[in-house]
């Protein structure tokens, strides 16, 4: 247990604390199953995930099972920690890791891995699986990241793919009924094989690999005949019926999101060639009004908060979005609760939602034009309408809004000099939209991001661009950009660097990985705390060629490392696609790059 003393020492004391208003505290029985549920940074990140929060309030639901949360410490936190001999433990009850039946974590991002495996070690319980004997917990994996498992196929007893809703509770309940010998490894080698075959479970230890001397995979097999030779995701259809926290926890201090997140509708009906997340969250699905309009009222008035966030991938393609905003508007308005949309699509729609903004607490707005040129957008099948997102950042500024942000790719598949030019010359339209309107006043805010190609698209086959390259586009779109009211930020290429490898990489990256974080590694989704030698140092110890995985351009016969990964879309769909953009791609004049 923490002592005064060692809060006190620390910052943010209050990452460390319990209690939080809303949170569950169940005492726990000796026949209880004790799951504890990590996210692998820091308490304010965490906190802020949904699917973090949903898993949180449907396991505290069951009976016999308990389920605590954990989170990695800050910096001095750990300092603290490891000299003086601290595991790692729980948030409810001060419980040290290895004590629970079971640790799952939530894998949101790549640069998140090492801190899982810091989490580990700090726990006390052996990263590499083959060296967790009797009397550890079990490890279970779920969340985006786990559509290309392979990276951590070393560490994790099992992977959820898909959305854990409904699959969740069921794998508990059996792991609940064999509770007495769950940390014995030999019958947990046994029991892993069973729940193999509940769609959405993945079990690293039953698959083989095997490569071409080239190191390409030539084929990824069951060990045994009583083995899925494919992993479908688990799909949740009906979001009215899906269970959705109603009373968030509220914590001691600000978190990144920090308001009531309502999940209106999952998945995508756009086809952007560049998209993860559409094709992993397929098919579209949406949550009634009747359900976000309850959902919203006792979050609220559960919570105090003053904002309400609807969430999805694209939430101005939800049937009934206007019926949405109009109703939360009568209702909040006048207890000065805003409501916040995610990224917006262009679409005229946007102008009928501004109406209800008025009069009422709000932040900005935010599009993803991602492309500059239609030429680009086109090959990437991102569908926007230039003249239209005049048209309502007209709209917008006009309404005396003081500002605006929009999120671009550069690095994109077929990107020529005169497409980061169309970049620059919408950015500039826009500013004089804003001048016309604010004068000197108001913001433009950019984020400008490397593109990286990510499993399950239609670009998986394509290499990611060289650092080179992009550096020069970067100091381009700088020189371009410099305008008062101009604000950009770019991402981290070091950083999309490692995202990229352990993205698109195979299983080999676990040595990779277990090397980065005993030298140090933890915290990478932090460029403060990023290290890009020591990458650099474990891939050159491991003998590992990281240009295998980011920069080659793979055939369209390659075996992928996720391959026995199945989404719900056929791989010769996203050929298809593939071959289409390769054929718009072959049509264009040939012209200048960077």
């Amino acid at each position: 247990m923490l002592s005064k003393d060692n809060l006190l020492s620390v910052t943010k004391p209050a990452r460390y604390i319990n209690h939080e208003l809303n949170s569950i505290h169940r005492k726990a029985n000796e026949s209880d199953l004790k799951f504890c549920l990590g996210y692998p940074d820091i308490y304010e990140i965490g906190m802020s995930n949904t699917g973090f929060k949903i898993i949180y309030d449907i396991l505290n639901k069951e009976s016999g099972l308990i389920c605590e949360r954990v989170f990695l410490p800050w910096i001095d936190m750990e300092k603290l920690m490891r000299e003086k001999g601290m595991p790692l433990i729980s948030l409810e009850s001060n419980t040290p890791l290895k004590d629970f039946d079971c640790l799952g974590v939530s894998l949101q991002t790549e640069l998140n891995y090492t801190g899982f495996l810091n989490m580990l070690n700090l726990g006390k319980i052996p990263a590499l699986r083959e060296k967790r004997k009797d009397d550890y917990p079990l490890i279970i994996a779920g969340g985006p990241c786990c559509f290309n498992p392979e990276p951590l196929a070393d560490f994790v007893d099992l992977f959820v793919i898909g959305e854990a809703e409904e699959l969740i509770v069921e794998l508990f309940n059996r792991l609940k009924t064999l509770k007495p010998n769950l940390r014995k490894k030999e019958f947990k080698d046994t029991l892993l094989i069973e729940l193999s075959h509940l769609e959405g479970i993945y079990v690293p230890s039953l698959y083989n690999i095997k490569y071409f001397p080239d190191g390409r995979i030539k084929e990824i097999y069951a060990n045994s005949a009583n083995v899925p030779e494919k992993i479908k995701k688990v799909t949740v259809f009906n979001l009215d019926s899906a269970p959705y926290p109603k009373k968030t926890i509220l914590p001691y201090i600000e978190t990144v999101h920090d308001r009531i997140g309502i999940e209106i509708m999952r998945g995508c009906p756009n086809r952007c060639r560049f998209c993860q997340a559409r094709n992993i969250y397929f098919p579209k699905r949406e949550r009634s009004l009747e359900t976000i309009k309850n959902l919203a009222v006792e979050n609220i008035n559960s919570t105090g908060y003053e904002e309400i966030a609807l969430l999805s991938l694209s939430s101005l393609d939800h049937s009934q979005i206007l019926d949405i905003f109009s109703t939360l508007a009568q209702i909040f308005k006048k207890q000065g609760v805003g409501i916040s949309l995610s990224s917006l699509k262009v679409k005229s729609v946007i102008k009928e939602l501004l109406k209800e903004f008025e009069d009422m607490h709000h932040s900005g707005l935010t599009f993803a034009p991602e492309a500059g040129s239609e030429r680009l957008r086109r090959l990437i099948n991102k569908q926007v309408d230039s003249e239209l997102l005049y048209e309502i950042i007209d709209t917008v500024f006009g309404r005396g809004w003081r500002g605006v942000k929009l999120y671009f790719m550069f690095g994109l598949p077929g990107e020529l000099t005169s497409d980061i030019d169309a970049l620059i010359e919408m950015v500039h339209k826009i500013w004089q939209i804003k001048k016309k309107h604010l004068r000197g006043a108001g913001k433009i805010r950019l984020s400008l991001n490397s593109f990286i190609p990510k499993p399950h698209t239609a670009f998986q086959w394509l290499p990611m661009e060289r650092n080179e390259s992009l550096t020069a586009k970067e100091l381009y779109l700088k020189n371009g950009l410099r305008k008062e009211g101009i604000q950009y930020s770019f991402s981290n290429r070091s950083m999309a660097f490692v995202e990229a490898l352990l993205s698109r990489g195979d299983r080999k990256l676990s040595r990779v990985l277990l090397k980065a974080q005993e030298k140090g590694a933890k915290l990478d989704a932090w460029s403060e705390h990023f290290n890009l030698d020591v990458w650099k140092e474990s891939l050159k110890e491991e003998n590992i060629d990281p240009d295998f995985y980011i920069h080659r351009l793979r055939t369209t016969d390659e075996v992928f490392p996720w391959e026995h990964i199945d989404i719900g879309i056929d791989k010769s769909e996203l050929l298809d696609d593939y071959l289409t953009f390769q054929k718009y791609l072959s049509e264009d004049p040939p012209g200048q790059t960077l």
